[in-house]
């Protein structure tokens, strides 16, 4: 009979070795604007410091308290990330009113329940010389009015979602639902096509959103930089699709989902 010691052995270097590669957990969370931006899709709301509306978002942030994540992170240009940590103790001595945004609302409030001592600011916005969205469009509209009206029609009015019939935390599980996050993401490709001949209006802009999101990447690699770190991102659902394909691609972490935490 065959001596198995050697294999059981062999399976015990495994587990170590699965222990010692243990790679960190980042949560990209997809969310609507709670205030005004000049994005594609934005979200109508009414008030959201209303009993209801705080009893909503108090029911998201049990879910993130879920997660335990232990470093958190916001769409918020790094440049300012020192004033962002200003705030943030602000509001931990007790000197500041929560803003109806979703870094206030969602973000300071689950790192203090969670006693963080700091936050991080993670995004990019500088100009490479590219057009903004809205020209971009708008020279659809003129140029190319078949493909405006296809990703107007079929994207941009699929994806302009209320507050009329749904939960705060409803609405944030439909965007951090696959289908939806896929949808946003194939609109941008539809804007890639806009242009004519060797004029590539759309990637204009299209390349400005892929640097924007491989900067994004890249600031969370850099805080994300233990086996133990659970870092949570907050930002809005179109950056989803991107932020989380270059997690996955790099091989350095594990990316997990909202449902996996809802209880």
């Amino acid at each position: 009979m065959k001596d198995r010691r050697p294999l059981k052995e062999e399976g015990n270097n495994l587990i170590l070795m699965d222990k010692l590669n243990k790679k960190p957990k980042v949560m990209v969370l997809g969310t609507f604007h709670m205030r005004y931006t000049p994005d594609l899709h934005r979200v109508e709301f009414d008030n959201l410091l209303s009993p209801k509306r705080q009893e909503e978002i108090r029911k998201v942030v049990n879910v993130l308290k879920n997660y335990n994540p232990t470093k958190i992170a916001f769409e918020v240009v790094k440049e300012e990330d020192t004033l962002l940590n200003k705030e943030y103790h602000k509001y931990l001595n007790g000197l500041l009113d929560l803003k109806v945004d979703e870094i206030h609302q969602l973000g300071y409030r689950t790192a203090a329940e969670l006693q963080h001592k700091n936050i991080y600011a993670v995004d990019w916005m500088e100009s490479i010389g590219n057009r903004a969205i809205s020209q971009v469009l708008d020279w659809a509209r003129t140029e190319q009015p078949k493909l405006y009206n296809l990703i107007d029609e079929k994207y941009r009015s699929k994806l302009q979602l209320g507050l009329e019939e749904k939960s705060i935390f409803e609405l944030i599980c439909i965007y951090n639902e696959e289908i939806f996050i896929k949808k946003q993401h194939e609109m941008y490709m539809q804007i890639a096509r806009i242009g004519k001949g060797v004029e590539y209006v759309g990637i204009d802009w299209v390349r400005w959103w892929y640097q924007r999101n491989l900067t994004i990447y890249s600031n969370l690699a850099e805080i994300t930089n233990l086996s133990s770190d659970r870092t949570l991102l907050i930002i809005g659902s179109a950056h989803v699709y991107l932020v989380s394909q270059f997690l996955k691609e790099s091989g350095l972490f594990d990316v997990v989902t909202l449902d996996a935490y809802l209880e």
